[in-house]
């Protein structure tokens, strides 16, 4: 297992948070849509406690020299978590 970091921003309050998440060592080597979803799976996990986020994929870009995912869409946010959808930016590299 390897250690990746995810910087994710909210586009519409400019609040960010820093996550640190364990994966398979060739996740880097995946489709720029399966690293972004590696992410949001061990985000759902252990990031959003208040209820459960969905996330909707407008576009991810992969840098493979860098090894660095650039993503952006919007989350979904479930009805108990008391916050309206929030559009996202989330970069994803190794740590």
């Amino acid at each position: 297992m390897v250690t990746y970091v995810a910087r994710m921003m909210d586009s519409a309050t400019g609040a960010e948070g820093t996550y640190r998440f364990e994966h398979r060592e060739d996740l880097m080597n995946r489709p720029a849509d399966d690293i972004v979803a590696a992410f949001f799976e061990h985000a759902d996990r252990e990031v959003f406690t208040r209820g459960r986020v969905e996330y909707e994929l407008n576009g991810a870009i992969k840098n493979k020299e860098t090894k660095t995912v650039v993503a952006i869409g919007q989350l979904h946010m479930a009805e108990d978590a008391g916050r309206d959808n929030q559009p996202f930016t989330v970069f994803i590299s190794a740590a």
